[in-house]
């Protein structure tokens, strides 16, 4: 393996697969999407970390991740850090939580469902993604009805659950001006698309991919110099 590619690891939201990035372009890099799958010894997002970091063995890395997807991002830098970070519709720790879910948390909502009750609860997914248009749901809910019951259960409470209070160092966030779950006022610099909601690959994948690879280019000529 070459030791001077740029290895970009793409990690996609609660329910979505490597399919979430097909609209988005990167350049010169290597791509790796790392899917989700359910481990049942694992509770966490950090022990999920754990696991992911044992799968990667290249160096000159960037992870990408989208909304739970980010979060798993910035629990993995944590373990392994990486060259960049960059966070699509995701917070950077658990101070950007909305009131709803710091509310669910404590009221430990997750366990109040079983798996398959939350598999059906399509109303609550459809209020927090917004979705622009019937094309975008469908793509979702596809990609989510490839995922076991038990696989929904663990994520909705890793999110709920999840603790970390301190921002990583330095990275690269991207939120939509209309995203109905995290909030662009709750974060420190985020970069805001307007118009968009929280399925932002498919929303402005050409002005994503734009501001991804400048930032990713920034960053190579920062560290040639």
């Amino acid at each position: 393996m070459n030791d001077s590619e740029v290895h970009a690891y793409l990690i996609p939201g609660m329910g979505a697969d490597k399919r979430l990035f097909d609209p988005i372009e990167l350049k010169s890099v290597q791509i790796h999407v790392l899917e989700w799958e359910y481990i049942p010894v694992i509770s966490s997002l950090e022990e999920y970390a754990r696991h992911l970091a044992q799968k990667i063995s290249t160096t000159n890395n960037i992870y990408i991740g989208s909304s739970m997807g980010g979060m798993m991002a910035v629990e993995l830098h944590a373990v392994k850090p990486a060259n960049e970070l960059v966070l699509l519709s995701a917070p950077a720790s658990r101070l950007e939580y909305p009131p709803i879910l710091k509310a669910a948390s404590r009221l430990r909502a997750g366990k109040w469902f079983n798996a398959k009750q939350l598999k059906q609860m399509n109303a609550v997914a459809d209020m927090f993604m917004g979705f622009s248009n019937n094309n975008h749901r469908a793509v979702f809910y596809e990609m989510l009805d490839a995922y076991g019951h038990d696989f929904l259960k663990y994520a909705v409470n890793a999110i709920l659950d999840w603790d970390r209070k301190e921002r990583p160092n330095a990275y690269l966030q991207i939120i939509g001006s209309e995203d109905r779950l995290f909030k662009a006022h709750r974060m420190k610099r985020p970069v805001v698309l307007e118009g968009s909601g929280h399925f932002l690959t498919y929303e402005q994948a050409k002005e994503l991919s734009r501001i991804i690879n400048e930032h990713l280019e920034k960053s190579l000529e920062k560290s040639i110099k």
